[in-house]
């Protein structure tokens, strides 16, 4: 049977402990996983999991306003932001990751947390 959605936001079951904030990717199986640098995220997680098996609300990447999402170095405002390992974002254009959008505050370090203006993603990687 058929779905639908008419909203900002999804729970899915994932396939492994998720950090909050993290991008997430939707496997095969239609569970979610931690987004690599190579894959186009589904939406941010919005609350952190511990294991496999258990549910995660997503912000879908499509949906309304903004997102926080976590960087993995520091970035200045403004910036544009492409994906990264561990479901997190970086500044730098890397040859097989994907603008996602602009930062709209600063980060100082690995882990931090930023507010990010989503783009939708284009066909190739950078």
């Amino acid at each position: 049977m058929s779905q639908f959605v008419d909203g900002n936001t999804k729970s899915f079951e994932c396939d492994e402990a998720i950090a909050l904030h993290a991008r997430v990717k939707l496997d095969a199986d239609g569970k979610v996983t931690t987004a690599g640098l190579a894959d186009k995220e589904i939406g941010t997680a919005l609350q952190e999991t511990f294991a496999a098996g258990e549910h995660v609300a997503v912000k879908l990447r499509t949906g309304a306003g903004t997102h926080k999402m976590l960087v993995s170095e520091a970035i200045t405002v403004g910036s544009a932001v492409y994906t990264e390992a561990s479901g997190k974002v970086q500044d730098t254009a890397a040859s097989t990751s994907f603008l996602v959008g602009t930062a709209l505050e600063s980060s100082s370090a690995d882990g931090d947390v930023i507010e990010v203006l989503c783009n939708s993603h284009g066909d190739t990687a950078n």
